[in-house]
């Protein structure tokens, strides 16, 4: 794949076996957006579709950057298998041509904060464990993959109820992440950007890349259950800039966080990427697998009825809070 990769970022192109020819656009306007592409409704045979259509400005030498991203961004996706991956059918040259767009399924309960809005009850918990899950298995390839976008919005909520982490027009694989100054505050929204990526001149390290998804992560979990994002009680993005780099972080959710959990999630918002959890330490943490040899039993999957008191294990590597049952 990497070969294959390398070879379509040289020639701009992609693969013909990632292109389809029986997809139709519906309507005659975009239904939403974001900052690299518009979103149409489509259809391929009885099914309905989403088109994520790229919008390229500026100069030849800019437009071709934009192509050859977009020629990484299909190739890395067509590669994922996950339940929390959404899932990716292929990519159209014909319909917005010139434009190219990528097509996924179209998920009619939209995003887990959309959702959140019209059934509050939903199971906040098993959502950010599912996320936790989408991204261990983004980080677990070789090379890592890093989302770079993680937040409520790009998280869907399919029919079944499970969270699938989608939009990958930030991704790249960490050995090729930019890692220039100038192109950090481009990478990622504001609220749930890594403290490195606002910092200035702050030097990173490429051994934790992936780091920078846990912050995000941590949150999106005060986003899922809050049903606000982060820092909502700062409505200037200036402000959040400067409250993050004077190293403030989101406000605990009153009421709605358990200790345990929110000691977790503090993990995941420290300052310096190297004392963060990993993803694959998150999810043990979540879902009461064993972590760095110390036992934990059982973590409820539901959030309604939630009772559980906290036992502080401090793995001198790890730093992390553990749960246990009482």
């Amino acid at each position: 794949m990497k070969c294959l990769q390398t070879l379509c970022k040289a020639r701009n192109i992609v693969p013909s076996s990632l292109c389809l020819r029986d997809v139709i656009r519906e309507g005659e306007n975009p239904v939403g957006g974001g900052g690299f592409a518009d979103i149409w409704k489509g259809r391929r045979h009885d099914t309905q579709v989403c088109l994520k259509v790229l919008r390229v400005f500026g100069t030849e030498e800019q437009k071709a950057k934009v192509l050859r991203h977009f020629c990484q961004e299909a190739l890395v996706w067509r590669q994922l298998r996950h339940p929390n991956i959404l899932p990716f059918l292929g990519v159209s040259e014909d319909l917005f041509a010139p434009r190219y767009c990528l097509i996924s399924p179209w998920i009619v309960n939209g995003n887990i904060v959309s959702y959140l809005e019209v059934h509050p009850d939903h199971d906040r918990l098993t959502s950010v464990v599912q996320v936790a899950e989408g991204v261990k298995y983004l980080h677990n390839h070789n090379p890592p993959i890093v989302h770079a976008d993680i937040r409520g919005a790009n998280i869907l909520v399919m029919d079944d109820l499970r969270c699938c982490l989608a939009d990958f027009g930030l991704s790249l694989f960490a050995e090729s992440q930019a890692l220039e100054s100038s192109s950090r505050m481009s990478k990622g929204s504001t609220r749930w950007l890594a403290p490195e990526y606002i910092i200035p001149n702050a030097v990173i390290n490429r051994a934790y890349l992936t780091a920078r998804d846990v912050y995000a992560y941590g949150c999106t979990v005060v986003e899922i259950f809050t049903g606000k994002p982060p820092f909502s009680d700062i409505k200037n993005e200036a402000a959040v800039i400067h409250a993050v780099m004077t190293g403030s972080r989101p406000l605990r959710p009153q009421h709605l966080l358990q200790d345990g959990l929110w000691s977790l999630v503090t993990k995941c918002l420290t300052t310096s990427p190297s004392q963060r959890p990993t993803a694959e330490q998150v999810t043990r943490a979540l879902t009461g697998q064993r972590m760095e040899g110390w036992p934990i039993r059982g973590f409820t999957a539901g959030f309604a009825g939630f009772r559980r008191s906290v036992i502080y294990l401090r793995d001198p590597r790890s730093m992390l809070t553990l749960f246990s049952d009482v």
